[in-house]
């Protein structure tokens, strides 16, 4: 007799266990999949997203004096004289590194203060519309400026000005129109005036000087080399991660990941325990079953064969049982997590190694039981008969 059939007639005459560990296996390979694939695709969805959600780096002179904050970053204080300023051929340098092919923005800004109704306010000096489709947290009440007499207000200087949108404000004698109010951020946006660079240069006197360099990479992985290169091609500079962009995306993949790791692991843990107690206690309930299979003149290879079998078979069970619960989990419970138009997908790669794993698990747990079961001795099982 085949050594397959027996395999499968034993799953027959105990459906109860065989139905256990395909449950556990397959508890395994959807977990494993649908957690590992959460994580890849929320990691893939931060890189996508990371050049439309703020900068990844700020370019700044070197200044000993460290006083003023932007976007997570200190710098001296505006206009006072105490910060050196750049060029604008600093952005041909940036735009010019060995893997400036990672970068999707490189926005010089413009730090100024200026008076406002006879009070000082730190005005921002930048394209405003490309600053803006980088930070899509900006909620504007009225309109992004259109045009160079135009400005953006923070809700406290609104507050303080009591100025509304299409209302004109004098800034530093020249009139300005409110384009728009910035929603409340609770961060250094609230006591901004947002304008264009050339509009505040001209104020100002600056000509073509700038503060800082707003830079953003494709992805996460490039920040560090890029910080590296940008050093070398402007050594008078220094580079630093904006904690909008950064600190988020490593506190969310870094709790995702070791959330996912340490319930994956716990399911194929339980899992792997499930399999080697049936599978031991199964030798202990078959004895006189091996004894006469090794009287008839089974080998020992033969006797592991049929309990490995017996693995193998549950195992590609427990492989599409998982595999198809881990696909109408995603379908139904993908779209409540990323939407319709997410883009995330179940990866085919994720669910191959879910189904390896189903195996590995089965082949695992129950090598020593199919070891024990080999090296029974024929005549102690055989008094059972």
């Amino acid at each position: 007799m085949r050594l397959r059939y027996l395999a499968w007639a034993n799953l027959r005459r105990h459906p109860g266990r065989a139905a256990l560990n395909v449950i556990a296996l397959a508890a395994a390979v959807s977990c494993f999949v649908l957690v590992l694939s959460l994580v890849l695709s929320l990691r893939s969805g931060v890189d996508e997203k990371l050049s439309q959600y703020g900068s990844s780096l700020l370019v700044t002179p070197n200044s000993p004096q460290l006083s003023l904050s932007y976007g997570g970053i200190s710098l001296g204080s505006a206009g006072s004289g105490e910060v050196p300023m750049m060029d604008e051929s600093a952005l041909d340098k940036i735009r010019s590194v060995p893997s400036s092919t990672a970068l999707t923005a490189v926005i010089p800004v413009l730090l100024q203060s200026v008076e406002i109704q006879g009070t000082r306010f730190l005005a921002v000096g930048t394209d405003v519309a490309e600053s803006a489709s980088m930070k899509p947290w900006w909620k504007v009440e009225g309109k992004l400026p259109e045009n160079s007499n135009q400005v953006l207000l923070g809700l406290n200087v609104r507050n303080e000005l009591r100025a509304e949108p299409g209302q004109t404000i004098t800034v530093n004698g020249k009139p300005f129109e409110v384009a728009g109010v910035l929603w409340e951020s609770g961060d250094d946006e609230d006591n901004l005036v947002v304008m264009d660079r050339g509009a505040l240069a001209d104020l100002t006197g600056q000509g073509t000087n700038i503060n800082l360099v707003e830079v953003t990479a494709v992805s996460t992985s490039y920040i560090d080399g890029l910080a590296a290169e940008i050093e070398v091609a402007l050594p008078a500079a220094s580079v630093a991660t904006v904690k909008k962009s950064i600190e988020f995306t490593n506190q969310a993949n870094t709790a995702l990941a070791d959330l996912g790791v340490a319930l994956t692991s716990l399911i194929v843990l339980i899992s792997g325990l499930v399999v080697f107690i049936t599978m031991l206690a199964a030798v202990k309930e078959r004895r006189r079953e091996i004894g006469v299979m090794r009287a008839a003149g089974y080998k020992h290879r033969h006797i592991r064969s049929v309990f490995l079998t017996e693995t193998v078979l549950v195992s590609l069970i427990g492989a599409v049982i998982g595999g198809c619960v881990s696909l109408a989990a995603w379908l139904l419970g993908g779209r409540f997590a990323f939407g319709h138009d997410s883009g995330a997908q179940l990866n085919p790669l994720v669910v191959v190694l879910g189904i390896g794993l189903s195996f590995a698990i089965g082949a695992l747990a129950t090598l020593y039981p199919a070891w024990r079961a080999a090296n029974l001795d024929p005549v102690e099982a055989l008094k059972q008969v």
